[in-house]
This record gives C-alpha cells, sequence and structure tokens, in this order.
C-alpha cells in the first residue's frame, strides 16, 4: 500500500507539473488499463519463471501494456540489493526480494519529481503505474526481461535499446526457416542456442495474448499438431 501511495503521489505531482510548464494545457488522461482483448499471454514462453536479471547491467524498455511510444532509453539496472530506473524525465529506486519460480517483490518507490514535455510525462505516468504492480519476471536467453503483474505480461524489456531501424540478420532468418517442421522442443532448442528468442503465437489455429513490442531477436511460431507451420520475425 505505501509503495502505491508513493506512485499516486508522484503521478499527481507531474500532473501540476505539466499545467505549470504549460498553463494552456489540460491534465493528463487518466492511467490507462489494459487494452481491449488484452489478457494473461499465454505463450507458454511468457510465463513468471525466474532467471538472470543480470546484476549491474541495464535493461530496456522496449514494450509491454503501454499507450505511449517509447522513446529514448528508459532503463531498470538490477543490483544485488536495489532496483534502479530512468525513465524519460525522473529517476526511481526501490529495494527489492527475487526467487528462483519468478517472484519479484519490490519495496517502496523512492522517485525524483522532474517535469516536462506531455508526451514523455505521459509515457512515466503509464510506465510507473505499471511498475507499481509488478510481482514477478521471466527473463529468457535471447536477451529479454518480462515484468508481471499477476499473470498479465505489463512490461518489456531487452538488453539494448530500441532502434528506429531495428535490422533482422541473415541468421537469424535461417533459423526461422530451419525450424518450420520441426516439433517445438527441438524447434525452441534450435532458436535459443542461436542466442535468439522464442515465442509461440498460435496453436491449433488458435491466435494466443502476446505483447505488442517488436523485437528483431525473437522468433514468433504457429504449432498445429506439435509442430512449428510458420514463423515470423519480431
Amino acid at each position: 500500500m505505501r509503495q502505491l501511495l508513493g506512485i499516486l503521489a508522484l503521478l499527481a505531482l507531474l500532473t501540476a507539473c505539466a499545467q505549470a510548464t504549460d498553463p494552456a494545457a489540460g491534465p493528463l488522461p487518466s492511467d490507462p488499463g489494459p487494452a481491449d482483448g488484452d489478457s494473461a499471454v499465454s505463450s507458454d514462453l511468457v510465463q513468471p519463471v525466474g532467471g538472470d536479471l543480470r546484476i549491474g547491467e541495464p535493461w530496456y524498455l522496449v514494450g509491454g501494456m503501454l499507450e505511449s511510444p517509447v522513446t529514448g532509453q528508459v532503463r531498470l539496472t538490477f543490483t544485488a540489493e536495489d532496483l534502479l530506473g530512468e525513465g524519460p524525465l525522473n529517476g526511481y529506486s526501490t529495494t527489492y526480494r527475487s526467487s528462483d519460480d519468478g517472484a519479484l517483490e519490490l519495496g517502496e518507490w523512492a522517485i525524483t519529481a522532474v517535469g516536462g514535455p506531455d508526451a514523455a510525462m505521459a509515457l512515466e505516468r503509464e510506465l510507473l503505474g505499471l511498475l507499481s504492480g509488478v510481482d514477478g519476471y521471466t527473463t529468457v536467453a535471447g536477451g529479454e526481461l518480462y515484468l508481471f503483474d499477476g499473470d498479465l505480461n505489463v512490461l518489456v524489456y531487452a538488453t539494448t535499446p530500441p532502434s528506429d531501424e531495428p535490422t533482422i540478420t541473415d541468421e537469424t532468418q535461417a533459423v526461422a526457416l530451419e525450424i518450420i517442421g520441426m516439433r517445438q522442443a527441438p524447434a525452441r532448442a534450435v532458436v535459443e542456442d542461436a542466442g535468439l528468442t522464442f515465442r509461440v503465437v498460435s496453436r491449433d489455429g488458435t491466435a494466443l495474448a502476446i505483447t505488442e513490442d517488436y523485437s528483431v531477436t525473437r522468433i514468433n511460431a504457429s504449432i498445429v499438431d506439435g509442430r512449428v507451420t510458420e514463423t515470423r520475425i519480431g
């Protein structure tokens, strides 16, 4: 409850800063909930199962349940005891405890209070609102961190910052072609051995709920009768 109250206090302050910066500006929109059609991500890859948090190395925000576009380098870094964040405008930190099964317990946030452009403030409001509910995580070999609120995958981070011109390598394309026709488990092993991320996006003709972020190191697979029938990168 203290954590949530701290986030709500910051959101109110950011709104006040926006109005002070631009007297003609109205209040920021209310915090969005999950987009229409969003549900627990049911791909068997994206579940809170833990993993390597890369202590001391930054994660870069690339997507999640955000309406605002991700601009610039929005970071999270896990130290031995603290979780440090850097948003479009503000820095924030908290203590945390993680477990091997993917549970993530966050303490009370300490946050700076800097105002700025409306777009940056809107993104920061959404981001902090989602972080306030985080209680689980997964990391994958392809270099991604998934944060969860219950069984909802709400934020996605990567080991490299988002690029305006992402490039798909020939090697990634070759792996995507290679696994077509393979059974799911061997296909996943081939993808992850190549340092890429494997995600199931449909099974036996039924589309699974997935996050809308884009990654040039992720191969999305359609599975029919246990075999990969189609792949796409992103």
